[in-house]
């Protein structure tokens, strides 16, 4: 239980190091310049807007670590069922399901949070908007409300492109979907 609490330690201290504010000496404007606030989360990550009703999100945890999904990404969420085998070798993916309409390939979210991770006990699949992609993870609270002015937005990051920003209450990171699943493209191929 102790190395659980440092690993959930140590990805918190990441994550709030990595949404930390780089303080950099601004060089002054010149006088014919107009200086202009741009409000962050006006100014969505990677192509991701935010509607103004698009505030509701679940509280996905994976590996001790809590990670908000857009609800509006969300297609269904199910108790998780069998899967069959992963067509690689790679942890992130745990393998595919079957529904309906296709398939989905199952990513273990600790593993995309680190991949020394993998392997978190999971109750829970959470399928993605077309039912291509499914996460892996624990569920157990009521979707919540995040307002955009409360999250503190990554713009333009290069690691973790899928880490969206960070809510300070309640204190997780926020996925970008979009993000999340061109990086799952790239990570595990089509």
């Amino acid at each position: 239980m102790r190395a659980m609490q440092d690993a959930e330690q140590i990805v918190a201290d990441y994550l709030a190091e990595l949404l930390t504010p780089v303080a950099a000496a601004a060089p002054e404007p010149a006088a014919d310049v107009q200086v202009v606030a741009i409000e962050p989360w006006k100014a969505a990550p990677l192509g991701e807007p935010i509607a103004a009703g698009d505030t509701r999100y679940l509280l996905c945890v994976a590996a001790g670590v809590r990670l908000a999904v857009p609800m509006a990404d969300v297609t269904h969420l199910l108790p998780m069922p069998p899967l069959s085998p992963p067509n690689s070798s790679n942890p992130i993916c745990l393998g595919r399901w079957r529904h309906p309409s296709g398939e989905a390939r199952v990513a273990d979210l600790a593993a995309v949070l680190s991949p020394d991770m993998a392997g978190a006990p999971v109750s829970t699949l959470v399928i993605l908007r077309d039912r291509v992609w499914a996460l892996a993870c624990v569920v157990d609270d009521e979707p919540v409300d995040l307002l955009p002015e409360a999250i503190q937005w990554r713009i333009g990051a290069t690691t973790r492109p899928w880490l969206a920003g960070m809510s300070l209450e309640p204190k997780c990171g926020v996925v970008g979907t979009t993000a999340l699943v061109q990086w799952l493209e790239k990570e595990l191929g089509p």
